[in-house]
């Protein structure tokens, strides 16, 4: 029965973006299982569907049928006149994925982004467009607090090592002195992890932010971040783009290893095995 109902929504799928083609316009092949290969992009990228997708499903599925077929070449390769068709078929595609129910869409974000549906978030395209500036916007400014937070845990991490030298160089005796560099390590110590964790917790709020940025986006006539996003490789290429956040986790794990050290020298002096 499950296997019943998944072949008729499918199909389903596949006859409303068929009846989004004017007859004109359709394959004289036997379609059928081209329009099945368009309801599967319809779910898997929706709105997001590229003029690309839908030539590489043509090609696969023109190749069983016409190897020979002159327009089996990659997309950058075509004349401008298929592609033209093929954008046909995009909006086709894109018309039916904006009528689907939230378990079909392509984003789990989407109920809860555009609780009133995806059509009327495009109808109130100002409002839509005022929503998008104030994530841009709090995007940005999470970007400076995570400036801020990092400078104060510099200069904090900078005088506890300056306290640090000092009790080094001025300890009225090997075991006050062993003490007070344990304290200070040991909080050093507390501080770096807490920087750690503030700038994984700002890694992740930021990459949610840009999550919804992107997928409002997609529903505007430009997507520059998403864009710039797909240009950069979707961050899966170090060699392209590297995160921020991975660059930022050093100078904490740094610190962390300069107090776990002094705790070690702090140790080793108050039983005398070092003089400081």
């Amino acid at each position: 029965m499950a296997c019943d109902m998944d072949i008729t929504y499918i199909d389903e799928i596949a006859s409303r973006i068929r009846d989004e083609i004017p007859m004109s316009s359709l394959p004289k092949e036997d379609s059928y299982g081209l329009f099945k290969i368009y309801a599967v992009l319809a779910l898997g990228k929706g709105i997001a569907v590229t003029p690309e997708d839908v030539h590489n499903a043509w090609l696969a599925w023109m190749s069983e049928s016409d190897p020979q077929n002159g327009a089996l070449k990659p997309f950058p390769q075509l004349d401008s006149t298929v592609i033209i068709d093929d954008d046909l078929y995009v909006q086709a595609i894109r018309s039916v994925a904006e009528t689907l129910p939230p378990r079909y869409s392509e984003r789990s974000i989407d109920s809860t982004l555009f609780p009133n549906g995806l059509l009327q978030a495009k109808k109130d395209i100002d409002r839509t467009v005022d929503l998008y500036k104030l994530m841009v916007t709090s995007s940005e400014n999470l970007v400076s607090r995570r400036q801020g937070v990092n400078t104060f845990f510099l200069t904090i991490n900078g005088a506890i090592l300056t306290a640090t030298g000092l009790v080094i160089s001025n300890q009225p005796s090997a075991r006050v002195g062993a003490i007070c560099l344990t304290v200070l390590a040991l909080a050093g110590a507390v501080l770096a992890m807490a920087w750690r964790s503030l700038i994984h917790s700002f890694g992740q709020l930021n990459t949610g932010k840009f999550a919804v940025i992107n997928r409002i986006e997609e529903t505007l006539p430009v997507a520059v971040y998403l864009a710039e996003w797909t240009a950069l490789g979707e961050g899966r290429n170090p060699k392209k783009y590297r995160s921020f956040t991975s660059g930022e986790m050093w100078p904490p794990w740094v610190f962390f290893a300069i107090y776990c050290i002094s705790v070690l020298l702090a140790g080793a002096a108050a039983i005398g095995w070092l003089s400081l």
